[in-house]
């Protein structure tokens, strides 16, 4: 008995390090053979933001605190290198304090706005409009989470497709245009566009800017959090650049920007004010749902809508636990509605794989620990599976780097080095802090 035991230990561990080491070379092989170059001709942004065919935008960004910029996020989105769009900010829970600043700073005014309440929410305080820009609407209502403020978004909407956004995302004047290109070349079938969002320090910060020469050189080897969060944030668009954006469906990016067509979302309900990632359980809905909408498709782009500031550890691990949570939301999903949908099938494998990359690297760690403690292999077998490990997502790592490299607002110089050191050391350093963080919330 004990030798079947250890024998299955051994196997699955083997079983383990060979997936992971498959990814990593797919990974390299992807990197090396794509490079940084683009698979097609950038887009004509100049014609299309004069164009009077452009499809109409509304965007919607649910505030749920105060603190968030929300003066400079809608001067940037009204400033936005697009023909026609409106900008509704939902303020889910905001103070009367945070609600005076704003309506000050944009001259908002109740007004009078009627509207078709295609989907349920909390209620509605009232409705401002803007003095200065007529394309600002600010609805206060009662507190009911993302969700909630996104579908309170989408009631008010006048336009036929709808972008949900955070409210923390930095972004050049023409990321509406990139986000928008798949839908404006086939805006009959395409059901929801995803992009993607890099995590990055930003140098400011509430208390000022930050420093500058030896003394910023030397806070930036500190802040190790900082990089490893962007480096999985830009291993994510890795697996959009090499492999989504082929396929007929998908599934977001941990952190982007959605565009979604209006009608699609009120036939399946709305946002699910239940679900742990509202939005990525309705692109699944999307692609599980009956033949009115099958024909459709989710297309998840590469394309880099902007970045947002990094988050304290305890953040990123809620975060890695919420996406967690959500997949796993998504393959029950699958299992009670398989739907129609041609893609399925894709999905299910894509679910599948997000879901035992982790678990493989966790199973090979916890079991070759096991073995040693027990006696069936030396004290040396857990570092050489540790090196292995490691070895291997640095190489997942550098690939994506590599791939990054030829776009814009990719690291380099120092910024470059330092990730590459530090790439080998996440799965040994920073993983196991995320891993406390998520049992210490609990």
């Amino acid at each position: 008995m004990t030798g079947l035991l250890s024998s299955i230990a051994a196997f699955t561990i083997t079983l383990s390090l060979g997936y992971l080491m498959i990814v990593a070379a797919a990974s390299v092989a992807g990197a090396i053979a794509r490079g940084g170059r683009r698979e097609r001709a950038v887009d004509a942004y100049e014609a299309l933001a004069v164009s009077r065919f452009t499809i109409p935008v509304s965007v919607i960004v649910p505030v749920d605190r105060d603190g968030v910029p929300l003066a400079r996020l809608i001067e940037s989105l009204l400033d936005l290198n697009y023909p026609e769009l409106e900008v509704i900010v939902v303020a889910d829970s905001m103070s009367e304090a945070g609600m005076e600043a704003i309506r000050r700073d944009w001259s908002l005014e109740p007004k009078e706005f009627f509207y078709r309440r295609t989907l349920e929410t909390a209620p509605i305080v009232r409705i401002y409009g803007s003095e200065r820009d007529a394309r600002l609407v600010l609805v206060e209502k009662t507190a009911g989470g993302r969700a909630d403020a996104l579908n309170c978004g989408v009631s008010v909407a006048r336009f036929r497709y709808v972008v949900s956004m955070s409210p923390d995302v930095v972004f050049d004047r023409d990321a509406l245009l990139r986000l928008m290109a798949p839908a404006l070349r086939d805006p009959a079938t395409v059901l929801a566009v995803t992009s993607y969002v890099e995590r990055r320090a930003e140098r400011t910060s509430p208390d000022g800017p930050r420093p500058s020469g030896e003394t910023a050189h030397a806070m930036e080897w500190t802040r190790a959090a900082d990089d490893y969060q962007r480096l999985a944030s830009i291993r994510s668009w890795m697996a959009s650049r090499l492999a989504w954006h082929q396929l007929r469906c998908g599934l977001p990016p941990r952190e982007g920007v959605a565009a979604w067509r209006r009608d699609a979302v009120l036939e399946l309900g709305g946002f699910s004010v239940n679900a742990a990632d509202p939005e990525l359980d309705l692109l699944v809905r999307l692609q599980t749902s009956g033949a009115k909408l099958a024909a459709g498709r989710v297309v998840r782009t590469s394309e880099v809508f902007g970045h947002a500031d990094t988050m304290d550890v305890a953040g990123a691990a809620q975060l890695v636990s919420r996406r967690q949570r959500a997949v796993l939301e998504a393959l029950s999903t699958f299992r009670r509605n398989p739907g129609t949908h041609p893609a399925r099938r894709t999905m299910m494998f894509v679910l599948a794989v997000e879901l035992l990359t982790p678990a493989a690297q966790a199973a090979a760690i916890v079991l070759i620990l096991a073995r040693t403690i027990v006696g069936w292999a030396g004290w040396s077998a857990p570092g050489l599976v540790l090196l292995m490990l490691t070895f291997g997502y640095g190489l997942v790592s550098a690939s994506a780097l590599l791939l990054r490299g030829g776009t814009p607002g990719a690291p380099s110089g120092a910024d470059l080095k330092r990730l590459l050191i530090r790439a080998p050391l996440e799965l040994a350093v920073y993983r196991p802090a995320l891993l406390w963080w998520r049992f210490a919330a609990r």
